[in-house]
C-alpha cells in the first residue's frame, strides 16, 4: 500500500514536471480560447435587455388596514399568481395588444415572476433583444395580469408599484464572464490532453521505469551529455568522409 502510494506521488510529480515543460503551449491555448470567447461573444451573441415592473396584491383588508393573514395567504398563493401571469390567458392578450409575432409559449419564456419574501408584491421581469419592446411587454403583462388576478383570484385590489422603464444597458451577454469561461475550458482541455498523452506514453526513460514496467534491475547507467553527442556526430562524419575518399581513389 505504501509502495503504491509512493509510486502515485512520483507519477504526479513527473506529470507536473511534464506539464511544466509544456507551459508555453498551455498558456498559448488559454490566450487563444480567451480571445475566441471574447470575439465570439461580441460578434455572434445578441444583446439582451431586462426590465421589470412591480404590482401590489391586496388579498383582504379591514378598514384599509392589512391583517396578518394577508402575508400568510400570500405565501400560499404566490405560485398561483405566477401561473396566472405566465398562462395563456395573459400571454395571448398581450400578444394581441402589442401585435407580437410569437406563440404564447415563447412569450411565457420571457416572463419571470418573483416576489420579495413575506410580501404581496409581485415583480415581473422581461428580457428581450429590443429594450423598448421589453418595457412594453412588461407593462402590458402587468396590466393584463392585474385584471386576471382580480377576476380569478377574487382579490381586493392590484395596484401598480412602478412601471417598467426602457433599459439603457444590456443585461447579457457578459463578455468578461464568457472570456474567463473560455480560457478556463481551454486550460482544462489542454491539460487533460497532455495528461492523457503522458499516461499512455510507455517510453522507458529512467531506472525506475525499467523496474516498474519490465520488473528488471539495472547494472549501471551510462550518462549522456551534449559533448558526447557532438563527438559521436563528428566521428560519424569523419568516418563517412573517409569512405567516400576511398571510393573515389578506387575509381
Amino acid at each position: 500500500m505504501e509502495r503504491n502510494k509512493e509510486e502515485m506521488e512520483i507519477d504526479l510529480l513527473e506529470l507536473l514536471y511534464y506539464l511544466k515543460k509544456k507551459v508555453i503551449v498551455i498558456v498559448a491555448v488559454c490566450l487563444v480560447c480567451a480571445v475566441a470567447g471574447f470575439v465570439g461573444t461580441k460578434l455572434f451573441v445578441a444583446l439582451e435587455y431586462t426590465t421589470n415592473t412591480r404590482m401590489y396584491v391586496l388579498n383582504r383588508s379591514n378598514e384599509n388596514n392589512v391583517v396578518a393573514s394577508d402575508f400568510q395567504v400570500a405565501a400560499y398563493v404566490m405560485n398561483d399568481y405566477k401561473a396566472l401571469i405566465t398562462g395563456q390567458n395573459v400571454t395571448k392578450e398581450v400578444i394581441s395588444r402589442l401585435g407580437l409575432d410569437m406563440k404564447p409559449s415563447a412569450l411565457s419564456a420571457k416572463i419571470q415572476v418573483t416576489s420579495p419574501e413575506n410580501t404581496r408584491v409581485l415583480q415581473i421581469n422581461i428580457t428581450d433583444t429590443n429594450p423598448q419592446m421589453a418595457a412594453d411587454i412588461a407593462n402590458t403583462v402587468r396590466e393584463v395580469a392585474s385584471a386576471q388576478i382580480k377576476q380569478i383570484m377574487d382579490v381586493s385590489a392590484v395596484q401598480t408599484v412602478y412601471e417598467a422603464e426602457v433599459p439603457q444597458e444590456p443585461s447579457s451577454p457578459n463578455a468578461m464572464r464568457n472570456t474567463v469561461l473560455a480560457a478556463t475550458l481551454g486550460l482544462v482541455a489542454v491539460i487533460g490532453i497532455y495528461a492523457v498523452i503522458y499516461i499512455l506514453d510507455e517510453t522507458i526513460r529512467t531506472e525506475e521505469d525499467v523496474t516498474r514496467y519490465l520488473g528488471l534491475g539495472t547494472l549501471g547507467v551510462i550518462p549522456m551529455s551534449t559533448e558526447m553527442s557532438v563527438l559521436d556526430a563528428s566521428r560519424a562524419s569523419k568516418k563517412h568522409s573517409s569512405k567516400r575518399a576511398s571510393a573515389r581513389s578506387a575509381q
